[in-house]
């Protein structure tokens, strides 16, 4: 929406000839526009007209825009969290250029005189992650109904409200880069704006007389713009932002923290013809809730990769598909820069992104969005580190090892005392501390002496052999400073004769290894 001022008269609203055409209700939405003139809650009827120009019903159940600056509102009820769908074409046929319309939302009632409306705002800012101002209080007036400006016709001042107070998604699909307007389809006009390539109006600038749908779905102050299905713009109305100066005295976002409001499309100026059909809407009441927020991991060093983790949502899928963006913005200017001040542009998608040269001085952050069964999309987001310019030149550190396999006994095992004609297993035990640097390593213990396997006592041996001989424990790589209990066991029969004095072996623990 550009202010162009028109010699045209009011147009006409509605043609009593015009036949009844009802579109049919797309599942879960309610139809708001139906193409009925009058009969239900759906019916041209119930869209009261405000401003110059007109947006009148036509016979094909369709409402066209013409003539001067106006819009026609729907007043049956303000909308809180929805998602509204509206269908539109350029309606120019054969003139040349494109188009210039728009879809109104979130503006409060514009048949309340200003003067009965608030005379001043404030807001409580509590910040957020990215590229946006800290935390403030805020506090301004005039009031966003008392914005209107003096300068414009008193016929206009209605549809202003929506200016003023509301928002406005842009429907221009011109492929110009410049005058008259270079706010392009899906813009949310001054504070989140699209050129041609970002709008896909490019494309559909060559499209004068086809449908297209346009989505747009608010949560809280997030505005998720579709067309034709595909996101094309998203913006958090809660960051204080102010609109770019045109010397009209616009309210910043600060004065526009409406929790619910009207809808209403949009009459333009002199050549601007666009249609609208098939407005309906499904109010949000579970839209995806973060309650974790995302996080950013990495150095910030160029070249080197960053990684967004989603964080955790509720009413959302345990399967949920997370959309994550990379974007890149300028350090704030100011307590509510502006949408150019900001420069915020998309740097890449995906669970990762690698910063360049390009990020150098800017705010990298990224944008984790949800979209849950009942259609509503939220997002929340995190700044990355600030992102410094790393020259990478492979060096070397190191120490050596020298080969080692050390073993260590622990205090002797022993029996105790062994009771003659009392079959009993005695056990001993002993601990071996083992410093491997090995790539293999076996414990093993052996009796290499006379009567290998008994217990010895001078010219007498223990009738059975003891036990716990062999490999103790293997290891598959080095080991340092472990300490393996060693146990071995002995059976005394009943019938054994036993010689008084001491029964004692030497054995032989080995620490062996094949790859030293």
């Amino acid at each position: 929406m550009q202010i162009l001022r028109s010699g045209a008269a009011l147009g006409v609203a509605l043609a009593l000839a015009v036949p009844a055409v009802v579109q049919a209700a797309e599942p879960s939405y309610t139809t708001i526009f139906d193409g009925t003139a009058t009969g239900s809650d759906a019916s041209f009827d119930k869209w009261a007209f405000a401003g110059g120009g007109a947006v009148a019903l036509q016979a094909d159940g369709t409402m066209r825009s013409s003539g001067g600056f106006g819009m026609r509102w729907y007043t049956v009820k303000p909308f809180g969290d929805v998602s509204l769908k509206v269908d539109y074409r350029d309606a120019r046929g054969s003139a040349p250029g494109n188009s210039n319309g728009g879809v109104l939302v979130r503006f409060p009632d514009p048949r309340v005189p200003a003067a009965e409306t608030p005379a001043s705002w404030s807001y409580d800012w509590k910040g957020a992650s990215g590229p946006f101002p800290p935390a403030k209080q805020y506090a301004g007036e005039p009031g966003c109904q008392r914005a209107v400006p003096s300068v414009l016709p008193p016929d206009w001042a209605p549809a202003w409200v929506p200016v003023v107070c509301g928002e406005e998604v842009q429907i221009n699909d011109s492929p110009d880069v410049g005058a008259p307007d270079p706010r392009k389809t899906g813009s949310i006009y001054g504070f989140a704006d699209l050129d041609a390539t970002r709008s896909g109006a490019d494309v559909r600038s060559g499209q004068v007389g086809t449908w297209h749908t346009m989505e747009i779905r608010t949560v809280g102050q997030q505005y998720t713009v579709l067309v034709d299905g595909k996101v094309i713009n998203q913006w958090d109305g809660a960051v204080p932002m102010r609109f770019p100066d045109r010397g009209l005295g616009d309210p910043p976002t600060m004065a526009r923290q409406l929790a619910q409001g009207y809808i209403g499309l949009q009459a333009h100026g002199d050549g601007d013809t666009i249609d609208y059909r098939d407005v309906r809407v499904k109010e949000l009441s579970a839209a995806p809730k973060n309650t974790v927020a995302p996080a950013v991991t990495g150095d910030g060093f160029t070249g080197r990769a960053l990684t967004c983790t989603p964080g955790t949502w509720a009413n959302v899928a345990a399967d949920q598909a997370y959309v994550v963006e990379w974007l890149r913005s300028n350090a704030p200017v100011s307590d509510a820069p502006t949408d150019a001040e900001m420069g915020t542009v998309k740097a890449g998608s995906g669970a990762s992104y690698t910063p360049t040269a390009a990020d150098l001085g800017k705010v990298v952050w990224c944008r984790v969005s949800a979209t849950n069964a009942e259609g509503g999309t939220t997002w929340a987001t995190a700044a990355a580190p600030a992102i410094t310019f790393a020259s990478d030149v492979p060096g070397t550190v190191g120490g050596s090892v020298g080969a080692t396999l050390s073993l260590t006994l622990g205090t002797p095992a022993s029996f105790g005392a062994f009771t003659p004609g009392v079959e009993r297993e005695y056990t001993a035990s002993t601990d071996a501390t083992v410093v491997s640097t090995a790539g293999d390593a076996t414990l093993s213990v052996a009796d290499t002496g006379s009567n290998p396997g008994q217990l010895v006592n001078g010219a007498f041996t223990l009738p059975l052999p003891l036990t716990g001989l062999g490999v103790v424990k293997t290891w598959t790589g080095p080991t340092t400073n472990e300490v393996v209990p060693v146990t071995f066991k002995q059976l005394i029969r009943s019938t054994d004769a036993l010689r008084t004095g001491s029964y004692t072996k030497t054995l032989t623990f080995t620490l062996s290894t094949t790859m030293p």
